[in-house]
């Protein structure tokens, strides 16, 4: 229970008035302050027995999925199932996947009417998740107090990975070829353009040539259907939180929406999670299907408490993936062991497949690296940041004579370095 501050005050009068009664022995002031505090007792007797009877229903909104990463807006309904007027105070309950506003509101609900309340939230953590209980008060019909109460909602609440939204579609398992161009080479001609110094001479088409009194090159299309494997660490170095989040999580919106774009271009698409041993396989497929799998996939898995061995998953893309193809390996570059698995996981991929392998880093880091110093710890705490970039730069440089692509990128920068990178090695044909 919490006294409203009109009971407080009739509290503090009958103090001050029986205080009054003491020092001047007055037999009136002294039936007023005890009256006062009976009254106000009773009062709170009476708001005891009617809060107790009134009857609310408490439930999240209906709505879509939950985005993981996104911060979206949720509504808290409340129903007032009595025949009064109830004043409702709730403090918002998140499940340990959200992180959302924790301001308490209050709700005016007229007899048998429904308020809500709107409350931002963002999705940390994958998989399902049932809505925690609400603690809540109402207030009673005199004003005098504010009673808890428990409320459950009950239900759950989904957190798929992110998309790459609206404006970019998917193709089907049919659909949605992109067309390579190449000079004098394929299936069908592209188009005419003028000639270009260094077009090879068997692509200059004479008969246009002689009609047109200028060299003119035939330039023909060619589908390119590529083979992607994402591999996502899903061990201990994933439970690490960067910008708000587990690496796993920025990983798993990496590889959705990485899925997503290729199959847009009719590539064929395939995901190895892995811990300490692959723990989840999914061959190479294209379309919409193979992106529905992923998702799936992705949403059940959570980072486990044990050391990664990437150098089992490289291997086991080495025994299901008889093309050459695309290895995207999305782990931390900064530990020295899982390095060291990397450097011999390229080894083993180069120069059949062709690996990428990528990095987090956080804003964190970055700022600390960059601080100035306004305290004795910050000279360490800087040089230790710079030492850690230095380490990541230099692990990066070692993938890199071996054969393989690395990089690292800060979380907001993630997606667009990843697929530049894909659009620029696919175009160059190094796939």
């Amino acid at each position: 229970m919490s006294l409203t501050p009109a009971a407080i005050l009739a509290l503090a009068l009958a103090a001050a008035v029986g205080i009054v009664a003491q020092w001047s022995g007055s037999l009136l002031a002294d039936v007023w302050w005890r009256a006062a505090v009976a009254l106000v007792a009773i009062g709170l007797a009476y708001e005891l027995y009617v809060t107790r009877r009134i009857a609310l229903a408490v439930r999240w909104a209906a709505r879509p999925p939950l985005y993981l990463g996104r911060m979206e807006a949720l509504a808290l309904e409340v129903e007032n199932r009595t025949r009064r007027r109830v004043a409702v105070r709730l403090a918002p309950a998140w499940p340990a996947a959200l992180a959302g506003d924790a301001r308490a509101r209050t709700l005016e609900l007229a007899p048998h009417a429904t308020a809500a309340a709107t409350l931002d939230a963002r999705a940390i953590a994958l998989g399902v998740h049932a809505w925690p209980e609400l603690p809540a008060r109402v207030r009673g019909p005199l004003r005098l107090a504010w009673w808890p109460r428990t409320v459950a909602p009950g239900g759950s609440a989904r957190v798929l990975p992110d998309t790459l939204g609206p404006h970019r579609d998917v193709a089907g398992s049919s659909d949605g070829a992109t067309a390579q161009t190449t000079l004098g080479g394929g299936l069908e001609l592209h188009h005419l353009r003028d000639y270009q110094t260094g077009d090879p001479r068997h692509t200059i088409d004479w008969k246009v040539t002689a009609r047109a009194s200028r060299l003119i090159t035939r330039v023909f299309s060619e589908d390119q259907h590529l083979e992607v494997m994402v591999l996502i660490d899903a061990g201990r170095t994933s439970r690490t939180e960067i910008d708000g989040m587990q690496q796993f999580g920025h990983f798993a919106n990496l590889a959705a929406r990485f899925a997503e774009y290729c199959v847009a271009s009719d590539d064929l698409v395939g995901l190895i999670a892995f811990a300490d041993r692959p723990l989840v396989t999914l061959k190479p497929g294209r379309g919409v299907q193979a992106v529905t799998r992923i998702r799936n996939a992705l949403t059940e898995l959570a980072p486990g408490p044990v050391e990664s061995d990437v150098l089992a998953a490289a291997l086991h893309v080495r025994n299901l993936v008889r093309h050459r193809c695309l290895v995207v390996i999305l782990t931390d570059l900064y530990e020295r062991s899982a390095t060291s698995q990397l450097a011999q996981s390229a080894r083993l991929l180069v120069p059949k497949h062709l690996p990428l392998i990528v990095g987090l880093v956080g804003e964190e880091v970055i700022d600390l690296a960059a601080r100035t110093s306004d305290d004795w710890v910050d000279p360490y705490t800087s040089f230790a940041a710079r030492e850690y970039q230095k380490h990541v730069g230099a692990n990066v440089a070692r993938l890199g004579q071996l054969g393989a692509y690395a990089l690292t990128a800060r979380a907001r920068e993630l997606d667009r370095k990843v697929l530049d990178t894909y659009r620029r090695l696919r175009a160059q044909r190094r796939i």
